[in-house]
């Protein structure tokens, strides 16, 4: 109490001329319309700035779980896009029979100008990843997973010299081995497709799905040069990537569902 009584006494002539100044504002208020617009637009100023900084503290708040259901949407409609590609079924039987779960990711680390590239993402074991994962990007293939730790995985990039990648043309099917040459990062060699199948610039490649890290159907690239060897019986054709893997953040990393069951089979037939 006596502290109380101590600091009354030291800041009294504050005290009293705040309290002047409130008694002579509340006056000017009451009897003068201008400055009752003047204290009402004040009022009405800090008000709103102490609302909007509420809001944007809870927009922030709110921040981390609008977009962890952003990126669930996201997997979702993946998902359907490439059951979409891969659509040999009636759509609800296409949904129910679909061998890939759709799980997303982001690139914290992603090399494109060596020999042999690699990226970094943000999932590991404890999210549900496993090597031998494919690995795409909405607009293209990105790589195929190869460590895991708990929370982080690599994955050998398409802009790798020793990865190939099963391809094939849209247009009729005919498949080959797409691989990179170590040069632009945005340009691959499709080999060993024969000269029996008709080929034009332009058309469409896209997953062979003969391998157990990707569905058939998604797009990889197009044709933009091709030769036809007089005395050899494949093509030397050349692929522009749809995707620019310089650009990446965001993944999309497939596990085949049904892998063990194919896994069985290979085993069983050596």
């Amino acid at each position: 109490m006596r502290q109380l009584i101590n600091a009354l006494l030291k800041y009294k002539n504050t005290l009293i001329y705040l309290g002047l100044l409130i008694i002579s504002l509340v006056f000017l208020n009451q009897r003068s319309f201008y400055h009752q617009s003047v204290f009402s637009s004040t009022a009405l100023s800090l008000s709103s700035k102490f609302n909007m900084a509420g809001q944007n503290l809870s927009s922030y708040l709110d921040l981390a779980k609008n977009n962890e259901k952003l990126i669930a949407e996201n997997i979702k409609l993946k998902t359907l896009e490439l059951i979409h590609f891969t659509e040999k079924f009636p759509k609800k039987r296409a949904i129910d029979t679909f061998a890939f779960q759709v799980m997303g990711a982001r690139i914290i680390k992603n090399s494109y100008n060596r020999a042999r590239n690699y990226l970094i993402i943000d999932q590991g074991y404890k999210d549900g990843i496993e090597t031998e994962m494919g690995v795409i990007s909405s607009d293209g293939v990105v790589g195929i997973v190869n460590q895991v730790t708990t929370d982080f995985s690599s994955v050998i990039s398409i802009l790798h010299r020793d990865l190939k990648i099963n391809a094939s043309f849209k247009k009729n099917g005919a498949y080959g081995s797409l691989s990179w040459q170590g040069k632009h990062p945005n340009r691959m060699k499709l080999n060993d497709v024969s000269t029996l199948n008709p080929v034009m610039e332009g058309d469409t490649i896209v997953t062979g799905g003969m391998s157990d890290y990707f569905p058939h159907g998604i797009p990889i690239g197009k044709v933009f040069n091709f030769q036809k060897p007089e005395l050899e019986g494949y093509y030397d054709i050349d692929v522009e990537l749809f995707s620019n893997l310089t650009q990446k953040k965001f993944v999309y990393v497939l596990k085949n569902t049904k892998k063990d069951q194919l896994n069985q089979l290979k085993n069983e037939s050596r």
